[in-house]
């Protein structure tokens, strides 16, 4: 009886243990390629591990000097795998391969026990080779931290509703404001899907009733989403970091204006276009020479015209809507089924939450006016890959009944088969390529003739069905392929499937690496011989270039005007009183910068070319070039002119350790 209920368990499990085994592969094989993912992150993370201070308030650099961008959960989660694992890109992005794994897993059992196993096994493997979601879980970026959050308020949330009960309502909430802790607003975006679910579910009661719990449970939400930044900004400013990417250092205004009104608002000036991920996690004096530039890559920003088609063009579909025909399927079955007599009963509410959550997201990514990237798509991952799996599993069981028109899974496939054309065809780069186009027409006509069979041979309707969800399945999981292949843009990680024909030259990337490494490691040298006790290592204009040389020592390293270069947060005035208690000795000027021409760093430029002594330029960089020659880094589908990097030691008269003297 044991052995029979222990075979039992197994082949219940086996199917999400083999998927977890698939998203596993897809989510680690060949994780070292991307480093330390995005820089920026990777730095914050070192300086945490070297300061609890830095920790606590979420500082890039570990002296307190600035925050980043983003509030802290997410990187306190990477800190903590890289204290628990060692220091290294492998450690800072398996925080988010775990979160990946998590994620999976949960849509696997939320959608057990409200459509039941087979809808559970599809929803988590669609999910688990979603393209953007494979992207995301392999970088260092905060998407795959806040989809497990939501993926557990909405758990709880469905208990809530079932059950009336005010505590489980209150969890799921309290654990949204985690998730604004993560990625701010974007997190708080499920809460009226929460409160309208729960109140539908419980439409009988008396307003009363319904005012009283959503008011207890809106505190939470508040209460839990503003405790870390509420304490930050009652901090004196004089005891931690500038709030970065603020112009009033404020943690509040980081999440009201940039992480929040900004992100609807459409910028007076167009934001950059795009970067190299050379340029733009290089320190300036480590950048090379422009012929040696990579070519560039998908545009940073996603800048597609607002409205409710933006997300059916082709950038952003290829990353997680390769099944859209099969998902809205998913919802009007869902929808058109009579479901239970109960508004209470868990397909009522599963249905609400998963409806919601795609509904609104859908609408805000769709609208957003400012600042995009494309891998923000990510969070529709689950509930597109749930409607996916409940299709599925709904036709399934309505053909195995016999309640299925004939004509219908022929029609739904001929359906499938035009829309993954369409996205085929829309990609840049990939319909010049022989073989992707032999790949699309092999799995497109195995797609239409599993349809003939299924209208002209009932019989082989089960082996027609596999086969044409198998090659269904083809152009995703090539475009998945990708990220998992080629190295993407670690900044703004999305798949690309022209990248398997046009991957980079690995010779000159090597090459391009190593002169890279040379050149940052002759400047730190340069600046750790030469360091007499000063707080920073050296201040430079922003964390771009500043990253390296963090990630790199561990030692503070002074990103002037924060993340871009344009945080007004240093004076002139300022400078000269950390210059003058030895709390800092060099500056670097000029270099790469993601920020406007004029930024707030003009006049400290001023100051520190009258005030300083220029170094030359043979003690701490590899290249050689004329003082006011610049240099060009490709920047989208343009070169632009950036000033050359220049250090300057702000103390003169202090020993200088020359870079191949004797006894160095």
């Amino acid at each position: 009886m044991w052995l029979n209920g222990s075979m039992s368990r197994l082949r219940t499990s086996a199917p999400i243990l083999g998927i977890l085994l698939v998203a596993a592969l897809a989510r680690t094989w060949h994780l070292s390629q991307n480093d330390y993912g995005r820089q920026y992150y990777a730095a914050a993370v070192r300086s945490m591990m070297e300061s609890w201070h830095a920790f606590l308030f979420n500082s890039f650099d570990a002296a307190g000097f600035v925050t980043i961008d983003k509030p802290p959960v997410a990187i306190w989660l990477q800190a903590l795998s890289a204290k628990l694992l060692g220091f290294s890109g492998h450690s800072i992005l398996m925080a988010q391969v775990v979160a990946g794994l998590l994620a999976v897993l949960l849509t696997y059992l939320m959608v057990q026990r409200t459509f039941g196993p087979r809808a559970a096994a599809w929803s988590a493997l669609f999910l688990a080779l979603t393209p953007v979601s494979i992207a995301v879980d392999r970088s260092n970026n905060t998407e795959s931290s806040l989809i497990v959050v939501l993926l557990l308020a909405a758990w709880l949330a469905m208990r809530a509703a079932e059950t009336g009960r005010l505590a489980l309502l209150c969890g799921a909430m309290g654990i949204l404001g985690i998730g604004f802790n993560i990625k701010m607003g974007a997190a708080l975006v499920l809460a009226p899907v929460i409160a309208l679910t729960f109140s539908l579910a419980w439409r009988d009661r008396p307003i009363l009733w319904h005012l009283t719990r959503q008011a207890v449970a809106g505190i939470v939400l508040i209460a839990v989403a503003l405790s870390w930044v509420s304490y930050f900004d009652l901090v004196s400013p004089s005891q931690r970091p500038y709030a970065g990417s603020t112009k009033h250092n404020s943690m509040l205004e980081l999440a009201l204006i940039h992480n929040g009104a900004a992100r609807f608002l459409k910028p007076k000036a167009e934001p950059p276009d795009a970067t190299t991920p050379a340029a733009a996690s290089t320190p300036a004096s480590v950048i090379p020479e422009p012929d040696t530039v990579a070519p560039p890559l998908p545009a940073l920003y996603d800048d597609s015209p607002t409205g409710f088609l933006r997300l059916l063009r082709p950038r952003a579909a290829t990353q997680m809507a390769w099944m859209l025909p099969l998902a809205l399927v998913g919802v009007a079955l869902v929808w058109l089924t009579p479901i239970a007599a109960a508004a209470t009963s868990p397909r009522f509410v599963g249905a609400g939450i998963w409806t919601g959550w795609l509904v609104s997201y859908w609408i805000v990514l769709s609208f957003a006016g400012g600042p995009v990237h494309t891998y923000y798509v990510a969070i529709l991952g689950p509930p597109l890959a749930v409607f996916s799996g409940i299709a599925i599993a709904g036709l399934y069981e309505r053909w195995k009944s016999g309640l299925l028109p004939r004509w219908g899974l022929p029609l739904l496939a001929v359906l499938m088969a035009a829309w993954q054309s369409y996205l085929f065809f829309g990609q840049e780069g990939v319909t010049d390529v022989t073989w992707l186009r032999w790949i699309w027409l092999t799995s497109i006509g195995i797609v239409l003739a599993c349809s003939l069979l299924l209208v002209a041979r009932p019989n082989l309707a089960r082996l027609a069905a596999a086969s044409g969800a198998a090659a269904l399945l083809v152009l995703p999981g090539l475009t998945a392929a990708s990220v998992v292949i080629v190295r993407p843009n670690v900044a703004v990680p999305v798949a690309n499937m022209a990248s398997l024909a046009n991957p980079p030259d690995a010779r000159q990337e090597a090459i391009r690496r190593l002169r890279q490494n040379a050149a940052r490691q002759k400047l730190v040298r340069f600046l750790t011989d030469n360091r007499q006790g000063e707080t920073f290592l050296v201040a430079v204009p922003n964390a771009n270039v500043a990253a390296p040389l963090i990630i790199e020592t561990g030692l503070p390293v002074m990103a002037m005007g924060g993340y871009l270069g344009d945080d007004p947060i240093l004076t002139p005035q300022a400078l000269e009183r950390l210059v003058a208690d030895g709390r800092i000795r060099y500056v670097m000027l000029g270099g790469f910068t993601l920020a406007p021409e004029s930024t707030a760093l003009d006049a400290i430029g001023q100051w520190v070319r009258a005030n300083g002594r220029r170094v030359d330029q043979r003690q701490w960089s590899l290249y050689r070039r004329k003082r006011d020659a610049p240099y060009h880094i490709r920047r989208g589908n343009r070169w632009i002119a950036v000033p050359p990097p220049e250090l300057f030691d702000m103390r003169p008269d202090g020993q200088t350790v020359r870079i191949g003297a004797k006894g160095n």
